[in-house]
């Protein structure tokens, strides 16, 4: 496993690479640290990924279509010329036809594809940049859960917006679930007693933050282990909260 550093994040070219999608789970979860600790990191990742959206539109700009539509009209017009000089060439001239409109079609659905792409390529940008600023925005509250007895590697981070309430999970580390298993968010609040605040489907995304139901007020969290087939839940990390 490759341990980045800040310096060879930024130097290395792995800030490209990561928004390209050609680093593997390990990377991405070494560059995302990165960019959590250190806000310049994550504005370099924000001007890349901005960057390379914008070449990507330029691709998108060009006249490719236009040219086509250009090119089959002179040749339906020389085909025209032709099958009234000399018939025998029909079927060349049909086969021209055939050849060019695969041609279009297919650069079609090439344009297509591209746009779909930088659709979601921008979308996930402005989902980055709004996780991104609410990560580290002062009023949010990092929360620490840690493993219980029987899951002492168990690890997860529950960033909280102290004004609003709003809260977002980031897995560090959580054992395999059983088939049918998934994990649930509990928060005991003085009001309303255990209060769900979502739950955590398999498989696991440790290269994104899980959104939660709002809360301000509550005296612990903790993650649980639910088997829906017995209703059996078990304890995996907990933590107090001070007030």
């Amino acid at each position: 496993m490759v341990v980045l550093t800040k310096k060879e994040l930024i130097e290395g070219g792995w800030i490209e690479k990561y928004i390209l999608g050609l680093t593997s789970e390990s990377e991405s979860a070494d560059v995302e640290r990165l960019a959590n600790l250190y806000p310049e990191v994550q504005a370099e990742i924000n001007r890349s990924r901005s960057t390379i959206c914008s070449k990507f539109n330029r691709n998108l700009t060009q006249p490719t279509l236009r040219h086509s539509l250009l090119t089959k009209r002179r040749v339906l017009y020389a085909s025209a010329i032709i099958v009234v000089f000399l018939l025998s060439g029909l079927a060349f001239l049909y086969k021209a036809h055939c050849t060019l409109q695969d041609d279009y079609r297919q650069q079609s659905i090439r344009l297509a594809d591209d746009e779909a792409q930088l659709f979601k390529m921008t979308s996930y940008s402005k989902s980055a940049s709004e996780q991104s600023a609410f990560l580290h925005a002062p009023q949010t509250k990092r929360i620490k859960l840690r493993g219980c007895d029987i899951t002492p590697d168990a690890e997860v981070v529950i960033f909280q917006c102290r004004m609003t309430g709003r809260m977002m999970l980031r897995v560090i580390d959580l054992p395999a679930l059983k088939d049918g298993q998934h994990y649930e968010v509990w928060a005991q609040t003085p009001e309303e007693g255990d209060h769900l605040l979502g739950k955590i489907i398999p498989p696991l995304r440790y290269d994104s933050l899980y959104t939660l139901d709002t809360a301000l007020h509550f005296q612990s969290l903790r993650i649980t282990a639910m088997d829906p087939a017995t209703m059996e839940s078990e304890p995996i990390c907990m933590t107090a909260v001070s007030k």
